[in-house]
């Protein structure tokens, strides 16, 4: 269950990447003072499809996937978010989220209702732009996906999805490099393929040399010869 915790201020806070750090001095204290905030454990929703759409989501710590179901029932992953990263919008009206989110790990989110948001935007411009620009390249990234991914194959699309996992959720071991603990059903519901496709193409992966592995965890070896899978693909990454 999410967990009430001791309030971070959002001027105490370490994440600089979070947009609300775009906001006047002023508008800093506001925001702080009138957000809510709440540790979501692993596995728990933070907000589900179909819930009404109360305000928007900025993640302090943790990782977090975003997911969206076919009519089919089947879950897929439309984009990962970690500190610093906005999650839903704005709503008007009586609008319901057509996506959902589900915390990767233990993570500590801010919650900006509609009237709070809508106030921060009208007197804070760099803010809203920095949240029109992440939106607008968040669009474009999927734009691509959708276009290139019907012309990958299988290997492709989970090697585009390793390389992914890798940029917004892995973490550098005490060699510097990427470890990706997301399960290879994460990794299939991002590929839009199933998991033991994915255990295929890690197999051969990591007998190129390119992964190996720790536990349940993935070690990307070789960078650039993941990314040499996807050459072809360039612009998209």
């Amino acid at each position: 269950m999410p967990q009430k915790t001791n309030k971070i201020s959002c001027e105490e806070c370490k994440t600089t990447s979070c947009f609300v750090k775009r906001t006047n001095p002023e508008w800093l204290a506001k925001i702080s003072e009138f957000k809510n905030q709440v540790v979501y454990p692993k596995g728990q929703y933070i907000f589900s499809e179909g819930s009404p759409v109360f305000g928007a989501y900025f993640i302090q710590s943790g990782d977090v996937k975003i997911v969206s179901s076919s009519f089919s029932g089947r879950q897929n992953i439309v984009r990962l978010a970690k500190a610093g990263h906005m999650m839903g919008h704005k709503g008007e009206a009586k609008e319901n989220y057509p996506i959902g989110a589900v915390a990767l790990n233990d993570a500590r989110v801010c919650f900006l209702n509609n009237e709070l948001l809508y106030d921060a935007f009208l007197n804070n411009t760099h803010f809203t732009i920095e949240i029109m620009m992440f939106y607008s390249k968040e669009l474009r990234k999927s734009e691509m996906r959708n276009k290139f991914f019907a012309q990958m194959t299988t290997d492709e699309k989970v090697a585009y999805a390793i390389v992914y996992a890798g940029e917004i959720v892995g973490q550098k071991n005490a060699k510097g490099q990427i470890m990706i603990t997301l399960s290879r059903q994460e990794l299939a519901q991002i590929a839009g393929t199933n998991a033991e496709q994915v255990s295929r193409t890690i197999s051969q992966m990591k007998n190129d040399g390119l992964l190996s592995l720790d536990g349940r965890c993935i070690c990307i070896e070789n960078l650039t010869g993941v990314y040499d899978l996807l050459s072809e693909y360039e612009q998209f990454i």
